[in-house]
């Protein structure tokens, strides 16, 4: 009976111990995960879409809370990357408009796809989705 007693004291340490082990480290580690992925956070959002002659018109806002700058533009999801004529980042909250040359047809639906290069890593933003008109 007394030995019952110690085993239970002791698994009730231990368990306590591992307990208090796990929040320390959850204290210490958490600011430091939400401090990193807040600082390399990409939240490019299209807007709009227009399609103009033989080009689109695509207007993006940075919800971000760093720069970025665009890559790529990807349009139905094809290898085929097109040219992207904003060389300077845009900043948090900021909305911008560019031209991209695409030879488009009406009637048909076009999935268009920003990527990002910040740190030298490649981010995406939302996929834009509009039928041509």
């Amino acid at each position: 009976m007394v030995l019952n007693r110690r085993l239970a004291m002791y698994i009730i340490l231990i368990a306590g111990a591992l307990t208090i082990a796990v929040i320390a480290v959850h204290s210490w580690m958490d600011p430091l995960i939400i401090d990193n992925l807040s600082r390399y956070r990409v939240d490019l959002y299209i807007t709009n879409v227009q399609f103009d002659n033989d080009y689109l018109n695509i207007t993006v806002r940075n919800i971000g809370w760093n720069p970025t700058t665009i890559s790529s533009v990807i349009i139905n999801q094809t290898s085929t990357l097109h040219t992207v004529p904003v060389y300077e980042p845009i900043l948090a909250g900021e909305i911008i408009s560019f031209r991209v040359a695409f030879k488009w047809a009406s009637g048909y639906r076009y999935q268009i796809t920003l990527e990002t290069t910040d740190n030298f890593e490649n981010h995406g933003c939302n996929t834009f989705s509009k039928i041509a008109q």
